[in-house]
C-alpha cells in the first residue's frame, strides 16, 4: 500500500539506475484498494479474486460456480 510505496519506488529507481544507467519510470500511480462485497481487500490467498481474462472472454455461470466451490472461500460465503 501507500505506506511502503516510497521504499518500493526508491528501490526500483536505484536498481534501474545501477543496472541500466536510466531512471526506470517517470510517474508512479497509486490506485484505490479494490475490495469485495464484504469490504475485504481482493486477494488470491483469500480466494475472492476474479480472473480478468474470464471477464473479457466470458465464462459460463456453471463454470464460475465450480471455481468458487473449488476455491478457499468459507463455504458460507459461496451461495448459489
Amino acid at each position: 500500500g501507500h505506506d511502503i510505496l516510497f521504499f518500493w519506488v526508491a528501490r526500483m529507481v536505484m536498481m534501474g539506475m545501477n543496472l541500466t544507467g536510466k531512471v526506470p519510470f517517470k510517474q508512479v500511480y497509486l490506485h484505490a484498494m479494490v475490495r469485495d462485497a464484504h469490504g475485504r481487500k481482493m486477494s488470491k490467498s483469500l480466494g475472492n479474486v476474479i480472473d480478468p481474462l474470464e471477464c473479457i472472454e466470458g465464462i459460463a455461470l456453471k463454470d464460475l460456480q465450480a471455481k468458487l466451490e473449488q476455491g478457499n472461500l468459507d463455504p458460507r460465503e459461496v451461495k448459489k
